[in-house]
């Protein structure tokens, strides 16, 4: 025989939470999908550094997967920022209010995919070190 219990439990209330900040500046850790015309998928993944560096690790898929590490510099106006990277690739995004860079199109509009999606690179780290910095 099972026994139910019959007091009504109660939950106590949630504390106050601290409002979410959102991080100044351009540096950090992105990731996301940027579009592609020849493949399946491409995968970014993309560090920006205080001192206007770039790393990339770009993964294309058509058949099989290519991965590729890139470098480059960055500049950041009001709510843009210009990526060009030493390959000749320059991608311009249009900075989020979360955060996010979403990729602008040669108009200057953000990038939408037959869905409706942007092509967002996520903002996942606030500030990666940068190189020879002790941490």
């Amino acid at each position: 025989m099972l026994n139910a219990c019959s007091q009504e439990e109660k939950s106590a209330p949630l504390p106050d939470l601290p409002k979410v900040e959102l991080p100044k500046g351009i540096a950090g850790l992105y990731v996301g999908r940027l579009p592609c015309d020849n493949c399946k998928a491409r995968m970014v993944r993309m560090e920006i550094a205080e001192d206007s560096t770039v790393s990339v690790v770009e993964t294309v898929i058509v058949d099989t997967a290519k991965v590729d590490s890139l470098k480059g510099r960055f500049s950041g106006m009001e709510d843009k920022v210009v990526v060009a990277l030493d390959n000749g690739t320059k991608w311009n995004f249009q900075v989020g209010k979360s955060g996010a860079l979403s990729l602008l199109t040669g108009t200057g509009d953000v990038y939408r995919d037959k869905d409706g999606m942007p092509a967002d690179l996520i903002r996942i780290i606030n500030k990666p070190k940068v190189e020879g910095e002790k941490p």
